[in-house]
């Protein structure tokens, strides 16, 4: 960036300083601390999840073989198994005799969602890795 110095008209060169830095390694932990705050609107609002799991296929392939890819298997695995819970409670709350079937699904479904949430996120916050993103809990 460059600015005119009005005492003699000549152009000064004024580096541009951010206040903060984003190296690789931290734009790839800043993705998934994104999409862990996704998934946490998604506790609430559901649909941020969708573009939780979007981001992390996106970056999935940039974090082969890091330890962050531990995470990125985690979240995707948690949105498939998520949304397979409300497909169910779905299914079951439109026979209506299976309605009481369907808020059992649908609750322990939210539940475990919201208990995969934190723990990968406070794992995440402590630069602890997954050790078996496939594992149900």
């Amino acid at each position: 960036m460059a600015d005119t110095n009005s005492n003699s008209g000549r152009e000064v060169a004024r580096p541009s300083v951010l206040p903060f830095s984003l190296g690789l390694s931290e734009n790839d932990r800043l993705a998934v601390h994104i999409v862990y705050g996704l998934y946490g609107a998604a506790i609430v609002f559901g649909v941020p999840s969708v573009l939780g799991v979007i981001l992390a296929y996106l970056k999935r392939a940039d974090l082969e073989s890091t330890p962050l890819s531990g995470h990125i298997s985690w979240q995707i695995r948690t949105f498939w198994i998520q949304l397979i819970t409300i497909v169910l409670a779905a299914a079951f709350t439109a026979t209506f005799v299976l309605i009481p079937l369907a808020w059992l699904v649908g609750g322990l479904g939210w539940l475990w969602f919201v208990y995969r949430v934190i723990k990968g996120w406070i794992r995440h916050s402590n630069d602890q890795d997954i050790k078996d993103p496939y594992a149900l809990f």
